[in-house]
């Protein structure tokens, strides 16, 4: 909270205890877990035909990206209200076990319907792991110290995201795709046993902790009427009767749950934390970034493969500048914060950056190449680099202690959510101006692959002359309006972050010495890999592998 006369954000700032001996191994550990949750958003991508060639069910496939973000999703606010309840080592410990038995039970599901059941039990453990170890980094020292750390989670979300692919084709191709899976236990069962040695203990914040079971029902409802109807709407548009009865049903819980919350003793998420003004723009600044910039990114393969001839490779490559600008313009935030202690101009200068990056390639996206329309695209991930750490900084930094995990996670799911509205929203859009286009410039029968999400650039067949220009028109066109679409909601942003106070984040907490750095990390928005992902165009409107959200941590 903001002290009266100071000017200055201390709320959870005091560290709870002094950092850990061997703090640096404790901190390979964090690392490690929030490489493998993020690792296992992108990992099965490029396993679909040998999975599916083994287990069948082809048209199930989707689900197994769906279900372990679905429960990832859920699980953040509630490990987060847990740790805050019960201490954070056991549930972090927790989730590194169900992880575990996730990972063991998928790499032997002997069917398509067991491999996406045991991977949502997976999903439980993957959230868990990304809001924990945000918070026990909270937990443990200071807003200023804790930032010196964000670019360590960055950079390892970007490579988890970028590898997973990459990771999951050579496993598949060496060991076969079951080892996708069992490649977590070694790596798993080294973090568990670091985080078991060197995590300290914390005392529960009360004698007989009162759990909201009501509110936590009513919230993982909430979350899974929100995914499943944003996921089907990216499959079956937003008039289908599915989707209207599943916005229908998260309107009446999301009432019902905040009838819960107001009068529950211990809420999954305290309403109060709204009541500052800080939080709430935090919550809805990490929302719109998230919501513009990967419902963006996830068609832009799409339109290099397509439209621009680059193959699925070269498509990978062409990220990287967008995903290193995201790194690197985290650890310069970091560092600044670190030592000033001043945040508010990095939302500002994050949304204003993507917002001119997204106006240009709305302008100009048919007739840029790839390689300017790469460059752009780090442009824009400079800008989300340059916010996505400060949100999950400033929300832990103006929450009490006590709700040091539900703060995290909050800023997390608001995230998660973002990215996967924004690739809903953004789909829709696209094939709405595709259908436009392809119908007036194109052959009835290429129009009608286009529409339908059956052209493959690599295989044209016989196109009439002046055909293979055209294709390019109308993808040009169609990225075009997305990134105009994206537009507006990061001017909102921007308008958001205006309105954040010019606060000084403490350097040291009230009650002692805040010790040696120590890592936060963002939320940690995910790396491109949903519809037409990195590994290769998938048709308009197809669910894809969904967006590493997540990003997902605090």
């Amino acid at each position: 909270m903001a002290q009266p006369g100071t000017g200055r954000v201390s709320g959870a700032s005091a560290p709870a205890q002094p950092l850990p001996p061997r703090f640096p191994l404790l901190l390979a550990a964090l690392l490690l877990t929030s490489a493998m949750s993020m690792l296992d958003q992108s990992i099965v991508a490029t396993a679909g035909p040998s999975l599916t060639g083994d287990l069948g069910a082809l048209d199930l496939y989707s689900w197994t990206f769906t279900a372990y973000m679905l429960t990832f999703s859920v699980a953040m606010p509630v490990y987060g209200k847990l740790g805050d309840l019960f201490g954070r080592r056991t549930v972090y410990l927790s989730a590194v076990l169900i992880f575990l038995v996730g990972s063991a039970a998928c790499g032997a599901a002997g069917s398509m319907g067991q491999l996406i059941a045991f991977r949502a039990l997976q999903g439980l453990g993957g959230g868990g792991l990304q809001v924990s170890a945000f918070s026990v980094l909270g937990d443990l020292m200071p807003p200023r110290q804790r930032a010196k750390y964000q670019g360590w989670f960055a950079g390892v979300m970007v490579i988890a995201n970028l590898a997973g692919p990459l990771a999951g084709g050579v496993l598949t191709d060496q060991l076969g795709w079951r080892w996708i899976f069992y490649v977590n236990i070694p790596l798993g069962l080294l973090a568990l046993a670091g985080l078991a040695t060197l995590l300290p203990r914390t005392a529960r914040r009360t004698a007989r902790p009162r759990i909201d079971y009501s509110g936590t029902a009513l919230l993982c409802a909430l979350i899974g009427c929100l995914v499943l109807g944003t996921d089907r709407a990216g499959r079956d548009g937003w008039g289908d009767p599915g989707v209207l009865a599943l916005g229908a049903g998260a309107v009446l819980v999301a009432v019902l749950w905040v009838w819960r919350e107001r009068s529950a003793p211990e809420p999954i998420v305290p309403l109060g934390l709204f009541a500052d003004r800080t939080f709430t723009i935090c919550v809805a600044v990490a929302f719109g970034v998230s919501f513009a910039f990967f419902g963006c990114v996830n068609f832009v393969p799409l339109f290099y493969q397509a439209a621009l001839g680059v193959s699925a490779t070269g498509t990978g490559l062409l990220f990287l500048p967008a995903m290193i600008g995201l790194a690197v313009a985290t650890v310069v935030a970091g560092q600044v914060i670190a030592k000033t202690g001043r945040y508010k101009w990095f939302p500002v200068t994050s949304t204003a950056l993507a917002a001119v990056a997204a106006a240009v390639m709305s302008l100009t996206a048919q007739d840029t190449g790839a390689t300017a329309l790469a460059l752009l695209l780090a442009l824009m991930g400079i800008g989300v680099g340059l916010s996505s750490q400060v949100t999950t900084l400033v929300a832990q930094s103006t929450a009490p202690r006590e709700h040091m995990g539900v703060s995290t996670s909050t800023v997390g799911l608001a995230r998660n959510l973002g990215t996967a509205f924004g690739a809903t929203v953004f789909g829709s859009i696209l094939n709405a101006r595709l259908s436009t286009e392809a119908t007036a410039r194109l052959p009835a029968e290429t129009a009608d692959r286009i529409i339908a999400g059956t052209w493959d650039p690599a295989h044209p067949g016989s196109l009439p002359p002046g055909t293979t220009e055209a294709i390019s028109e109308v993808y040009g066109n169609a990225m075009s309006t997305v990134f105009l679409s994206a537009v507006p909601v990061l001017l909102v942003g921007l308008v958001l972050s205006l309105l954040l106070k010019d606060a000084r984040l403490e350097a040291r907490g009230p009650g002692g010495p805040g010790g040696p750095g120590g890592p936060g990390g963002p939320g940690g928005p995910g790396g491109p890999g949903g519809p037409g992902g990195p590994g290769g165009p998938g048709g308009p409107g197809g669910s894809g592998a969904p967006v590493g959200q997540p990003g997902a941590g605090g």
